[in-house]
């Protein structure tokens, strides 16, 4: 995986996590999202925070480690593993880290952004997994990548499917989350070089 993102900077995989491990997440989203503890997705931030289901309609949760479940705990473990091998392969660093769950409704989607707010560079990669065990062609809701500088060239589309991991440089690639037909269930977040 990390030899694909040197060449690429992107990269996919679906042998990082275990399957039912991922199905055991799938599961704690979907309870937690029908606890009602999910909250409108926004876009912006500080004085120009707001949402737009227009422009991006998915619901997050964020995962605090303090308040972490046991679940919870284990995935972030993971990704202070993944933290360490990025900043040893690439040099980078990487800080800290920040998560979250997010569920799609059918007939939301992501519009075309980048991942660093305007004036930050802190975001350094990306990354997702998806948390969807039947998901179908006809359900949409990819991941779709554009190459940098040309963001009217596609590069890749990624369907959301349970157990694929995805990382790709925060600001380099316009990306978007094509319209979902199903509910789509992921955790995304970023690793970052600040320190809060």
């Amino acid at each position: 995986m990390f030899d694909e993102l040197a060449t690429k900077n992107w990269s996919s995989s679906t042998q990082l996590f275990p399957r039912e491990f991922c199905r055991k997440l799938a599961q704690e989203c979907q309870r937690l999202h029908d606890q009602g503890e999910f909250n409108k997705a926004s876009i912006g931030r500080g004085a120009t925070k707001t949402t737009h289901s227009e422009i991006r309609g998915d619901f997050t949760l964020w995962i605090d480690e303090n308040t972490a479940s046991p679940l919870q705990q284990n995935f972030l473990s993971h990704l202070q593993t993944l933290l360490e091998h990025l900043n040893q392969s690439f040099y980078l660093g990487l800080k800290r880290f920040e998560t979250h769950f997010a569920l799609y409704p059918p007939g939301a989607g992501y519009d075309k952004h980048i991942d660093n707010h305007r004036g930050s560079g802190a975001r350094k990669i990306t990354f997702i997994l998806y948390l969807n065990e039947s998901w179908q062609k006809g359900h949409g809701g990819e991941l779709s990548l554009y190459q940098p500088d040309h963001e009217d060239t596609l590069i890749t589309q990624i369907e959301p499917q349970l157990g694929t991991f995805v990382l790709f440089r925060s600001d380099l690639f316009p990306h978007q989350v094509e319209k979902s037909f199903q509910p789509r269930l992921s955790i995304t977040g970023w690793f970052r070089n600040d320190a809060s």
